[in-house]
């Protein structure tokens, strides 16, 4: 089938959404289908397993969703959805965040024109979590993961081979950089490591590299790297925390830091309780005690990962029953037999 995933970020932005279309598209290709991502993000067109068509004019846009058997939009764009206001088609619409359910500030009729498409469409969330704060009446949660993609075996060390505590992510206020850096401190007496390595990139950068230089030791700054690389300081960190302060829709990095054998410290924030499942170390970031409580359960962890290999390969296997949970090729399978029932069975 001809699959056309309209997204108005994509790689080389950064960020969960251009993340999660890059592997629904790849999954849906690898499945035998013939699969385009139109972004308005500029940027390269080669080196993906699937056609991107950036930046479409009115005419490239109109003619890709006509011609799709699947059509699916991640998350609400005016500058994207244009073409179905005069096509009448089906299509879903993937909830990444909370965006398309509240009211806008607008005077413009952008409210009764979202209620139209979204009445129109076949609701995908990537939580549980944007499913009930959705009021969607239907919906079908679909979370896709990168594990096949970037996350793999070659990059896991073993927990002897492990060291420090990592950062990966937007380096923006609700993604708790300021939180972590506050608490750094305490966070290295407690897990009892050396470093702390923040990967990724955003509005705060400029403010961490100026606190690291005023002081702030045994923090480095990395910085953006590309998937590979990140996945590389993941598989090689004993531990890795996502002090996240907003309702994260779903929270991949939370996954793919299971994925990588990290002892994950997870805010309790959003979907990402289900992203990290029971191998995620929850606290509530409003309870500093709840945090402390955490830092010892993860140090208590490690120790118990170091005894000897049957401990981590009983870890391992259970990261894997988690990760069974969010195989690339169930989300096609499921999208499939919700969009095209009468096509068959994914290849």
């Amino acid at each position: 089938m001809k699959v056309v995933i309209s997204s108005y970020t994509f790689f080389p932005d950064i960020g969960g959404v251009s993340t999660n279309v890059s592997i629904l598209a790849t999954a849906f290709s690898r499945a035998g289908h013939d699969v385009t991502v139109v972004t308005l993000t500029p940027g390269p067109v080669d080196g993906f397993e699937f056609e991107i068509v950036r930046q479409p004019n009115t005419s490239e846009l109109t003619k890709l969703y006509k011609t799709a058997d699947i059509l699916i939009l991640s998350n609400l764009s005016l500058r994207l959805l244009y073409p179905l206001l005069y096509i009448r088609r089906p299509f879903g619409l993937r909830h990444h965040s909370e965006s398309a359910f509240g009211l806008s500030k607008s005077l413009f009729s952008f409210d009764i024109l979202r209620r139209w498409i979204m009445a129109r469409a076949h609701h995908f969330v990537t939580s549980k979590y944007i499913g009930r704060v959705s009021g969607l009446p239907e919906y079908t949660v679909t979370s896709p993961f990168a594990n096949t993609l970037h996350i793999k075996q070659d990059i896991i060390k073993d927990p002897t081979e492990r060291s420090g505590a990592l950062f990966v992510g937007r380096v923006e206020p609700e993604k708790g950089v300021n939180y972590l850096l506050d608490r750094w401190p305490l966070i290295q007496e407690t897990l009892g490591v050396e470093e702390l390595r923040i990967v990724g990139d955003g509005s705060l950068a400029g403010e961490v590299q100026k606190r690291i230089d005023s002081g702030l030791k045994n923090v480095t700054f990395v910085g953006r790297l590309e998937g590979d690389q990140t996945a590389r300081e993941m598989g090689r960190a004993a531990y890795i925390i996502v002090p996240s302060l907003w309702q994260e829709p779903f929270g991949a990095v939370a996954l793919e830091a299971v994925a990588a054998g990290g002892i994950s410290i997870v805010a309790d924030r959003g979907g990402l309780s289900e992203a990290a499942g029971e191998l995620g170390i929850m606290y509530d970031p409003d309870d500093d005690k709840s945090f402390v409580l955490a830092l010892n359960t993860a140090r208590e962890t490690r120790n118990n990962l170091l005894s000897g290999p049957e401990a981590w390969a009983a870890y391992r296997l259970q990261v894997q029953r988690h990760l069974d949970r969010f195989e690339p090729a169930n989300v096609v399978q499921t999208i499939i037999e919700t969009m095209a029932p009468d096509r068959g069975k994914v290849a």
